[in-house]
Parts: C-alpha cells; structure tokens; sequence
C-alpha cells in the first residue's frame, strides 16, 4: 500500500512539471505603407525603413511602397529616412492576420547636400552657337522637394584662361542670359547648387563653341568707354562685331579690294598710324612709320590702291603710296604752296586719284584729280564758304562724290550746319545735290542734321554715309541711300566712318 502512495505521488509531481513548462503559440502580422514628399502627392522612391522593436530594413520601391511581412503582432513605431529630407517616424499597430497600413510623410530637409546640377543645355561640346544665348541645367533635387532652398552660382570662362567669370550668384532659376561673348572661342562652364548651411555641389565642368564671325558688309567706328573702336556688322547691327579694344582711337575703317583684309587709323603709338588686320580682327600689323597727319588731319582720308596692296596717304603736304607690309615707301605728290593734302580716293582703274587739300583754316578746302603718278593735278571742287570734304570715285570713275555745308557757317570749332552729299561728273563739272533730290520729298535729309562720310559700295549700286545732329559730338548713325539719293533708310545706330563692300 505504501508502495502505491508513493508511486501515485511520482506521477502528480510530473504532471505539475510538464504544465509549468508549456509555450503559448507566438502569433503574426504584417505592416505595409507608402512614403510621400512634403506636398504629400509626390512617393518617394528609395527611402529606408526601419522599425522599433526591430525588423528588416528595407527600402521604398518605385512607387514609394515598403512592406514587411510575418512580424508578431505589437505596437510598433516606423521610421522613413531620405537624403534630402527630415526623417519621420509613425506608430501603427500589428494585430493577428492583418496588415497595419501607414502613411508616412518625409519632412522638409534642413541643412541638405543638394542635388548635382545635371542636363546642360547648350548640350555640352555644343558647336556654332550664338554670342548671346541662355545657359540652362536641370536641378537634380529628389523629386517632391522644396526647391525653394536650392540656388545657383553660374561660372563662365574663356579656353585657355583659369579664372572663372561669375555670371550668375544664388539665383533659383536654373537658367540665366549671357551675350558680348566672342565669336570663334570654346567656353567652359559649371553651375554651383548650394542648399542650406555651406552645403555645395558642384555640376560637371561643360563647353560650348560660339558660331565662326560673320562674313559682315559693313565697317563704322563706334565711341567705347572713351574711345573709338572699329566695327563691323551686317545691316540691321545683328551680327555686331568689334574688331579692336585697346585703349586708343581706332577710326577710319576700310576694306581691302579683296575684302580679306582691313585697315584703319589707330594713335597706340601716338601719333596716327596705318594699321592692317584680317576680317576677323586677328593679325594685327603696323603699316607706317610716318604718320597720317596735316591741317585737320587726325588719321583720316587714306584710301586702299585698286591693286589691293597699296594704300595711299596724306602726311601734312605729301602725299604717299607705301605697300600693306611697310615698303616702299614713296611721295608721289606735293600740296599746293600753303596747303596739307587731307582725303584721297583712287579711281576703280587705277588711273586717277582725287584728292582734297586744306589750308590752316579748315573750312579752306578744295578738290582736285591727278594721275595715278601725281601728275597733272587739276581743280575739281574749288574753295567755297564752308566746309568740304569726303571725295570718292564713282565705281565707273567717271563721277566723283563729296560733302559741302551749303549753309556756309565757319567757326573756330569747325562745326557744320547743313553738309549736303553731291555727287560732280568730272568731265562735265555738272553737279547733283544727293541730299535733296526733291522738294516735296519726305526722304529728304532732315533740317538740322549733316550728312557726312559718303562712299558708294563696292558694287556701286548704293551709298552709304552717316548722318546725325549738327551740333558738334551728337550721335550719328549710318544709313543707306540708292545712287540717286532716293530710299536713304538708317541701317545702324551710332556710328561712323562708314565702308560697304
């Protein structure tokens, strides 16, 4: 019997061993959501998602959704975090069988790397652009961003120069207008996206070549910060150039016959001398040594020989043929006793040339022709009260055109009232006022202003010359007129000294 006690007591302490051992069953569930931007429209792809207690981390797909499956069921919090963004944490519960939804939106970022500026557009090793365009990128902040914190700092170089031109500092547009750049050069460029703090990042360094210069018609100088420069241009100033920029007087542009070259009259060295430079105003080369100088003289009135490779000038009473390369320098005529030769103009053929020469007062003046060779000089143009200048061959060498103040005003200043174009046949002395070629025609030049500077074209079919207010150091613009002074039609603004191939 006591056996069986004992053996029946064995048994009720196992039993109350095994009850106090059992495990309840864990139970799961699972979690999904989706990540927005600020605005709350925008998912967000990529962001990281992390749990406490801690599951797996993962990250949002394309369409900013997360999922994470079989986690036991408990109040969980979820955090999402993004580079660009302030992380944000949300709570859900995860109950038996069912997935706890979350909606999580991304904070705006504080103290961000912004994106990398990316897209450029000219594209970059663009070629033949304009040298006045739009430089435009893409900005590479994760979209749904607030890019109200993103600015920009644009930098603009030449090739072959390291320092940068800051052309555009902390604007938010991501474009921004350059122009006066130079035609024929590479440019570099690189855009700076700086966010909040000192946080930068840097775009790739891109290129563009501007478009070849133009093969422009026209020649005028312009004053620019003081100073004279030449210019070329189509009509209409679209395709502008400017040829020279030193700080000097740079005037009196001329074409070669041959349209390959150009000279002018520049005081670089002081007293004014015969430069030459290609089209492009490349190939810089001093011509003269002797100056172009005399009464009212300041380096104008040389003119190209019909050859292409002489040019002919005046210094004081002598007149000089030297070769465009400095040879050969040669006096072929002398003024009359008393007077400077001042303007020169060599007939299409070769065989003439006109000449004006002036006395001490400059409102003294008088035209003559000679032989290629100086001789035979005879009257044209005789003196009369008021200026006269500008004489130039017609393209046939039968006409000479020229300038007169008919109003005959003379002053100490040298000023014109009313300088009117003429054009004289040299065989017949008959003369035409260009100016004023009918009465009741509105094309007529205007009371009050000069014409000045006459030239035909090298065509011969047109005139151009400048025209402006008579009172002295006004603004002249170029215009053009048909040969018979009819059509005068203002092509550029602001200059003078005009050539029209």
């Amino acid at each position: 019997m006591r056996v069986k006690y004992i053996l029946l007591l064995l048994v009720l302490v196992t039993m109350t061993s095994c009850n106090e051992n059992t495990v309840s069953p864990v139970i799961y569930g699972s979690i999904s959501g989706i990540v927005y931007a600020p605005d709350g429209q925008t998912p967000i792809e990529g962001a990281k998602i992390t749990t406490n207690p801690a599951t797996s981390a993962i990250v949002t797909d394309a369409s900013g959704r997360f999922s994470i499956e079989s986690i036991p069921v408990g109040n969980y919090s979820i955090t999402a975090a993004k580079s660009g963004f302030s992380q944000t944490t949300a709570s859900v519960a995860v109950t038996v069988n069912k997935s706890a939804q979350a909606v999580i939106l991304l904070g705006s970022g504080s103290g961000f790397t912004p994106g990398i500026p990316v897209n450029p557009i000219p594209a970059d090793q663009a070629t033949n652009q304009p040298i006045s365009l739009t430089l435009s990128w893409h900005n590479n902040v994760t979209s749904g961003f607030n890019t109200d914190t993103t600015f920009f700092d644009v930098y603009l170089y030449e090739s072959g120069s390291t320092t940068k031109q800051l052309v555009a500092s902390g604007i938010k547009d991501t474009s921004t207008e350059v122009s006066n750049l130079k035609f024929n050069t590479t440019y570099f460029w690189q855009v700076t996206a700086k966010g909040t703090d000192t946080l930068k990042a840097n775009s790739d360094i891109w290129s563009f070549t501007t478009m070849p210069v133009p093969n422009n018609s026209i020649l005028f100088s312009r004053i620019v910060n003081g100073n004279y420069q030449v210019f070329s241009s189509d009509t209409g100033s679209v395709n502008l150039v400017q040829l020279t920029s030193n700080n000097s007087r740079n005037w009196w542009p001329r074409f070669n016959p041959k349209h390959d070259k150009i000279a002018f009259t520049s005081n670089s060295a002081v007293d004014p001398q015969i430069y030459t430079m290609n089209t492009d105003g490349s190939g810089l080369f001093q011509v003269t040594t002797v100056s172009v100088t005399g009464y009212g003289n300041n380096g104008i009135g040389y003119c190209w020989a019909p050859d292409g490779y002489h040019i002919l000038y005046s210094h004081n009473d002598k007149l000089y043929r030297i070769g465009s390369d400095g040879s050969n320098l040669t006096s072929i005529a002398t003024a009359p006793a008393g007077r400077n030769f001042r303007e020169c103009g060599y007939s299409p053929d070769g065989s003439k040339i006109v000449v004006l020469t002036v006395g001490s007062n400059v409102y003294d003046s008088e035209i003559y022709t000679m032989n290629s060779d100086g001789s035979n000089m005879a009257l044209l143009v005789a003196n009369s009260a008021g200026a006269t200048a500008s004489p130039s061959f017609s393209i046939d060498g039968s006409k000479v055109l020229y300038t007169h103040d008919v109003s005959g005003y003379q002053s100490n200043d040298g000023r014109m009232l009313d300088s009117h174009i003429f054009e004289i046949d040299i065989n017949t002395k008959s003369v035409v006022d260009l100016s004023i070629v009918n009465q009741s025609n509105n094309n007529n030049k205007q009371n009050g202003t000069n014409d000045l500077n006459p030239r035909y074209s090298a065509n011969g079919g047109s005139i151009i010359f400048e025209n402006g207010s008579n009172v002295l150091n006004s603004i002249q613009d170029i215009w053009l007129m048909n040969t018979d002074g009819n059509n005068r039609t203002k092509i550029i603004s602001d200059g003078v000294m005009p050539d029209l191939k």
